[in-house]
């Protein structure tokens, strides 16, 4: 049963325990003695409606209803979700400590659940408002900028949109938690998004001017980076060739090679072919093939979720462009000219860049440090076993630097 909770002015986010396990809905996350349990999306949506209701009896209609969203959904899979969430904290069909079967009529959590901590909520905010600003070249660029502390300009690679990010799944816990220390600012590339389609060049230079043009924009003289996957190119040029401006850097997934100069070249192809035969197709098994191939450890929705984001903000010709001017470009000759504090994230069984390629990185940054997650997808995702501890050691590091945020 709950226990109960005194009543605060305001909207408040709670975190449940309930014996050696802790969910903590904000952060999308499921522990056990501090230890990450990863749970597919659905099913920390079940747990959580189970923890919240303590004591209640759900029945099918209200699981159909606020799990599945009233679509039409089997028996067989509310049981295989059913059956999931008993996994990840511990019970079976015949053990049910947590989730209890009430015979003919649903399910209810048996297990005394505390309340352990209240925070305020950072989801009652508004969306940050959506400007423009012009580029180097004349381009339109699509920007946003949310939360308060030392300036953090973040950014990925590939199709964006920082409206439809906002609202995912996947973007949204890593915004919220970022936002939480820091001010974001992100923008759309030039040929994504609500930015300019019309691409006058696709290389890693012109998306570090692109950056420039976006803290100009924001007023940022001095910012740190967070730069995921292939972006990873743009913001080690722009950190050895404008020292003054980037205050310290974190890359995730990234490379310091594009795949036609090194000798891992796997799925290349493979990839083309993907965008050219089946990039406007949604209905295809295109976005589930791409998904996999960077996410292969899942949660499959919020893996579907990224890939449908380019898909809708990219048109196809610029994603090939892009694609091919960043399997072409190298950072190696610059990273000796970085000279900001850079930690580097990678996945150990990434399967798009290998490990190899974040060591490239780590040796040719002077002022750098190298962090391995045991996982194989590109990049966390909320909900896997390597999410905490890469939030906990991203935050951490730049919590530690001195971004001041100096306006022009």
């Amino acid at each position: 049963m709950i226990t109960p909770e005194p009543i605060h002015p305001a909207p408040r986010a709670t975190t449940y325990r309930f014996g050696a396990f802790t969910l903590d809905p904000e952060q999308h996350s499921l522990t056990k003695s501090g230890i990450p349990v990863p749970v597919e999306p659905k099913v920390f949506d079940l747990l959580r409606l189970m923890v919240e209701n303590a004591g209640e009896l759900i029945t099918r209609d209200r699981l159909i209803k606020e799990i599945w969203h009233g679509r039409i959904v089997s028996d067989a899979a509310i049981s295989a979700c059913v059956a999931a969430a008993r996994r990840a904290v511990g019970d079976t069909g015949q053990e049910q400590a947590i989730i209890r079967t009430v015979a003919r009529r649903g399910f209810t959590c048996s297990a005394e659940v505390q309340i352990v901590s209240k925070k305020p909520l950072r989801h009652t905010a508004p969306p940050p408002s959506i400007q423009f600003t012009r580029t180097h070249d004349g381009k339109a660029l699509a920007y946003a900028v949310a939360g308060a502390g030392p300036p953090l300009l973040y950014t990925t690679f590939g199709g964006t949109s920082i409206e439809a990010q906002w609202s995912s799944p996947f973007f949204r816990p890593l915004f919220d938690a970022i936002c939480a220390q820091n001010k974001l600012l992100r923008f759309d590339s030039i040929g994504t998004g609500q930015s300019d389609l019309d691409m006058a060049s696709a290389g890693i230079e012109a998306e570090a001017l692109n950056m420039l043009s976006a803290a100009d924009a924001a007023g940022l003289e001095r910012f740190a980076l967070f730069c995921q996957s292939g972006s990873a190119l743009s913001g080690v040029y722009l950190a050895a060739h404008y020292p003054e401006r980037v205050t310290a850097m974190v890359l995730n997934g990234g490379y310091a090679e594009g795949r036609n100069l090194r000798a891992d070249t796997t799925g290349t192809q493979a990839m083309f072919g993907m965008i050219s035969e089946a990039w406007d197709k949604p209905e295809s098994s295109f976005l589930l093939a791409y998904a996999l191939l960077y996410f292969p450890e899942g949660p499959l929705d919020l893996a579907k979720d990224i890939v449908e984001i380019m898909h809708k903000s990219c048109p196809e010709e610029n994603m090939l462009r892009m694609r091919q001017a960043f399997n072409d470009a190298s950072v190696l000759d610059v990273l000796p000219k970085v000279q900001c504090p850079t930690l580097i994230v990678h996945a150990r069984e990434d399967p798009i860049h290998p490990l190899s390629e974040a060591r490239k990185l780590a040796a040719g940054i002077t002022n750098s440090e190298l962090v391995v997650l045991n996982s194989a997808n590109h990049v966390p995702m909320p909900g896997s076993a390597d999410w905490q501890a890469f939030l906990k050691v991203t935050l951490g590091f730049l919590q530690d630097r001195d971004h001041p945020d100096k306006t022009k």
